[in-house]
């Protein structure tokens, strides 16, 4: 105790100098905790948001063909490309949905069709998709009126909003696109998903869908597994019935999960890259603190050569000098992890991120300080440590 009293002692003694030695540690682990904070909060943001749309869910859209004869299982879980024709039908929908298997609950044709949604001549935004009734519940999508499984259309939140204020929607006529059709249902607000927001939507029968657009195929086939556990084995047994209408599997299957872990995984490479980056601070701080130490070495050659006459030891002098060197970077530490859970706290409250100072980030700075103040301090702990008391007493 006695040698972190007469460090911090010195710090003290020289606080303003100490603190611009410090600056670099606070900058670098402020840098450092703030992006790996914030990384996390932005994962957990992502998590949070793919939950809404549930773990289960698997996606079949159009892809280029693959040869028959080298695919296997992973092949089905290639992506899709943009502007790829689809060949995928109702007769598909009907086929997983007749499928005996436990691991798949149930299916969803989804047209997304380009029309246009007005109601008196006043044309609104919106993303326009005929769908199968059993979608609602697959996306969690619940109503605050009417039906979502009648013959006419589904407004979302914000469309209805939109169009009719306050006022009621029910029976109330709209266009999509030439065709008039009755609105059946409203959508409660729904949390939007990195693909979609169901509250900008309309939602159409499917059946109306392929005759206002004159097409026979759907653009997408969304299935629910039994549970999240099961979708693995949901996907073979998709992948099987499936291939039997397309031989050469001209269809992507992605999951919730495949597609939630690579933005996670890429999320945490940017994340490590940038900390990395940031870290780079955390070096120019260790330098910083070198030099200083050097400086106060030069500056106490007298101190150190009477407490070496007094019979002071060379390990207590390097332990003295080391402390000192460590002090004055924890202490950088905790002000920069103090500053970076303020800046978090502004940053999450600001975005809407639920990002936080972790247990595991304030260990890391705490580690890292303690780290670089070793490391840096040895050069000048050494250099005190093999000073000759002699010489020592001769400096003025």
């Amino acid at each position: 105790m006695n040698i972190f009293a007469i460090a911090w002692d010195s710090i003290w003694h020289h606080r303003t100098r100490s603190f611009l030695t410090a600056l670099g540690i606070i900058i670098g682990v402020f840098a450092v905790v703030t992006l790996t904070s914030l990384g996390s909060g932005v994962q957990s943001y992502v998590n949070q948001k793919f939950s809404t749309i549930g773990a289960n869910l698997i996606s079949v859209t159009p892809a280029l063909p693959s040869s028959p004869h080298h695919h296997d299982r992973r092949s089905s879980m290639k992506f899709s490309a943009i502007g790829i024709p689809s060949t995928l039908t109702e007769a598909d929908v009907s086929a997983l949905n007749h499928s005996r298997n436990s691991a798949l609950k149930s299916a969803a044709g989804v047209l997304v069709i380009p029309e246009l949604l007005s109601y008196h001549g006043n044309y609104q935004s919106a993303s326009i998709a005929g769908v199968s009734p059993s979608i609602f519940s697959m996306l969690r999508l619940k109503a605050a009126k009417g039906s979502l499984t009648a013959n006419g259309v589904v407004l979302g939140y914000s469309v209805k909003r939109a169009i009719f204020g306050n006022k009621p929607a029910l029976g109330k006529k709209v266009k999509v696109g030439t065709k008039l059709l009755d609105v059946t249902g409203v959508l409660s607000w729904a949390q939007s998903t990195p693909s979609s927001n169901p509250n900008h939507a309309a939602y159409l029968p499917l059946k109306t869908a392929l005759t206002i657009t004159g097409q026979k195929d759907v653009s997408e086939i969304v299935i629910a597994a039994s549970s999240a556990q099961s979708v693995t084995q949901a996907v073979t047994t998709a992948n099987h019935i499936l291939s039997k209408n397309h031989p050469s599997h001209n269809y992507a299957i992605t999951t919730v999960q495949s597609v939630l872990k690579a933005v996670t995984s890429t999320t945490s490479v940017i994340t490590d890259f940038l900390a990395g980056i940031a870290g780079i601070s955390l070096l120019v701080g260790g330098i910083g603190i070198m030099n200083i130490m050097l400086v106060t070495v030069s500056e106490r050659f007298r101190e150190i050569g009477i407490r070496k006459a007094l019979g002071a030891r060379d390990s207590d002098i390097l332990i003295q000098f080391l402390s000192e060197s460590i002090l004055l970077a924890l202490i950088g530490g905790l002000f920069g992890t103090a500053l970076s859970g303020l800046a978090t706290h502004i940053v999450s409250k600001a975005v809407g991120i639920p990002a936080g100072l972790t247990l595991s980030a304030v260990v890391t700075a705490v580690v890292f300080s303690i780290g670089v103040g070793a490391v840096f301090g040895v050069l000048p702990a050494m250099r005190a440590a093999r000073l000759m008391p002699a010489e020592a007493l001769r400096t003025e």
